[in-house]
């Protein structure tokens, strides 16, 4: 039956609802779920770190912890009911895009364990320096011998770990220790596995998939323009807007100049210039001549 109506009354027109667009960020926010990092500098919050399968491993492990003796182990993770269907449905796929699958399946169902996650903190005023704290409060550490552990409640220089993209492997990223070692997956006699950082070489044993919340991406892109330098960014006309011309030029000079030396080389000249290259549309090319400047300074 329709809505009751009288004799002589002007129908009314129905009004079409304009869908409202929502800005990526938005889009970001509402993001649910484990999502694989889109790169080693947006890991935050409730993480999942997974190891893919190699030659040395027989399926994907992931990065657990045992409460009661603080020791950190790896956990094999169990193929899922939606992975088996995947693979079973693309038996026509080469061997490694059947893993591919199934990798991405195990991870994306997320841990089956709270002891599985770990949640990642950014260390403030560096760029990929984080920590790791399990759900009982315990941090992730390796000492100087290469042994990991998780017994302290307290951050040290051996609870902090640096994200570095991996050489091979999209999305895979490599852990390394204040010490300079990659955290990997070691086999031992009789198949057993133990999770280990005295490597100073990438391996596919050194190359991680790091899982995170979908819910944090749009905060940890945030934080990283913040420590970029990077205010905000508009998304419309793919233009970015610098708000902060001072440490978006020492990130630059770190980035091009200054690696590897201990130690920064700024510009003692005025930021005005900047600002007002920022306001004609020529920050780039202001920066890129101040920083030749420098170079040509230091050998003067």
């Amino acid at each position: 039956m329709g809505k009751l109506t009288f004799k002589g009354e002007a129908p009314k027109k129905k009004k079409k609802k304009v869908k409202s667009v929502s800005t990526p960020q938005e889009e970001e926010e509402e993001l649910s779920g484990w999502m694989s990092i889109p790169s080693a500098s947006l890991a935050l919050g409730p993480t999942y770190l997974t190891l893919p399968s190699t030659s040395l491993t027989a399926q994907p492990i992931c990065l657990a912890l045992q409460p009661t003796t603080g020791k950190i182990y790896p956990f094999p993770i169990p193929p899922s009911s939606s992975a088996a269907l995947a693979a079973s449905a693309a038996a026509g796929l080469e061997q490694e895009e059947l893993e591919a699958i199934v990798e991405a399946e195990a991870g994306s169902e997320g841990p089956s364990d709270v002891n599985h996650v770990w949640v990642c903190t950014r260390i403030p005023d560096t760029m990929n320096t984080v920590t790791f704290r399990s759900g009982s409060g315990k941090f992730l550490a390796v000492d100087e011998l290469g042994v990991v552990s998780a017994e302290r409640e307290a951050r040290g220089v051996q609870e902090e770990f640096t994200l570095e993209e991996a050489k091979e492997g999209r999305g895979l990223v490599v852990i390394k220790s204040s010490y300079g070692k990659y955290l990997s997956v070691d086999v031992l006699a009789g198949g057993k596995m133990e999770l280990r950082a005295d490597e100073n070489e990438e391996g596919e044993t050194e190359r991680w998939r790091v899982w995170m919340q979908g819910e944090y991406l749009a905060k940890a892109k945030k934080q990283l323009m913040e420590r970029s330098g990077v205010k905000a960014a508009v998304a419309n006309d793919g233009l970015t807007i610098v708000g902060d011309v001072g440490a978006a030029e020492k990130d630059l000079i770190q980035k091009y100049q200054a690696r590897g030396q201990g130690r920064y080389v700024g510009s003692a000249e005025d930021k005005k210039e900047l600002k007002r290259a920022r306001n004609e549309g020529k920050l780039g090319e202001a920066m890129l001549e101040r920083r030749v400047k420098l170079k040509s300074d230091r050998y003067c």
